[in-house]
């Protein structure tokens, strides 16, 4: 019991931290063509002036919506697996 225990919490986990780093990568691409790529030849001073309301909204999007989402759906598809992966492993009540 203690073991299917710790693998839903281990899978649980492995969720979460794939979820956020997905959710992360997801906000860092949307950053990089939005504001990084069509601002590629301006000097450093022109680029801050011309992403500065880029850089605070696409942040709070990544932080608040797109981080979450991924630790939500990343719980839920762990706690799946090893859901799925407990179902396999005991076996039914007719063959016995």
């Amino acid at each position: 019991m203690l073991k299917k225990i710790a693998i839903v919490i281990g899978s649980m986990l492995l969720g979460v931290c794939c979820g956020g780093a997905v959710g992360w990568l997801v906000g860092r691409t949307i950053y990089f063509f939005v504001a990084e790529f069509p601002n590629r030849n301006l000097s450093p001073e022109q680029y801050s002036m011309a992403t500065c309301g880029l850089n605070l909204s696409i942040g709070m999007l990544t932080f608040f919506v797109l981080i979450p989402a991924g630790v939500v759906f990343g719980s839920v598809l762990g706690w799946n697996v090893a859901a799925t992966a407990n179902s396999m492993n005991t076996p039914s009540k007719e063959f016995k």
